[in-house]
């Protein structure tokens, strides 16, 4: 064996690292952002701060995000994730119109909490959902979806009336939109309404019981 094959006498051999997966380094970008954004706001966050931040060339980022753009709206899927409202358990027996209050009560929450919070995120989301970016628009579809799987659900179980699920489900969307989409939130709190956030999520679902006058 050739001497430089040798360890230094003393010294052991080094394992090598394993270089970070794919989505362990795409995560890694999107915390830096995260935290940049947080406190410079995202125009003034460029590919350039989220290398210089994890010690990366600009190219390895766009590696990962081809845009600063794609790189943002990324963050709002991040940022959107965090704040939504845990799933219905299988094993739930609790109300159609319970887990209903409560999924919009969390939507309702989480923004709230963010607008207080986290000015700079809270400009992002508005953003993403005043220009209709495509994480947002998921985002709204993820809403509509869950809702109307609770709506149809409640009138199968005839917890609610009779009448079409997925417009029923539109129908709550839009009247509790004031609660839970950015560009709406500020404005509720702003008007100082008579009625609570709780209250109007209530009248909103109950529409949906048998009895209530057809939509």
């Amino acid at each position: 064996m050739l001497e430089s094959d040798h360890c230094p006498s003393g010294m052991t051999s080094r394992p090598r690292r394993r270089p970070e997966s794919r989505e362990t380094t795409a995560a890694r970008i999107l915390g830096a952002a995260e935290t940049l954004c947080a406190i410079h706001g995202s125009a003034k966050t460029n590919v350039c701060d989220i290398a210089s931040y994890l010690s990366m060339s600009p190219a390895n980022v766009y590696r990962f995000f081809p845009s600063k753009l794609a790189l943002h709206d990324a963050l709002v899927v991040r940022v959107l994730d965090q704040i939504f409202p845990a799933a219905r358990s299988g094993s739930d027996k609790k109300p159609y119109a319970e887990t209903l209050r409560e999924f919009i009560c969390g939507l309702h929450r989480g923004v709230l909490a963010l607008m207080r919070d986290e000015e700079k995120l809270f400009e992002l989301l508005t953003t993403a959902d005043d220009e209709h970016w495509p994480a947002f628009e998921s985002h709204v579809n993820r809403v509509r979806s869950i809702v109307a799987e609770l709506v149809e659900a409640g009138i199968r179980e005839r917890e609610f009336r009779q009448q079409d699920g997925l417009h029923a489900a539109e129908y709550l969307c839009a009247s509790t939109a004031a609660l839970w989409e950015p560009t709406a939130i500020k404005t509720f709190y702003l008007r100082r309404s008579l009625i609570t956030p709780e209250e109007l999520i209530s009248f909103s679902v109950e529409a949906l019981r048998d009895g209530a006058p057809p939509c």
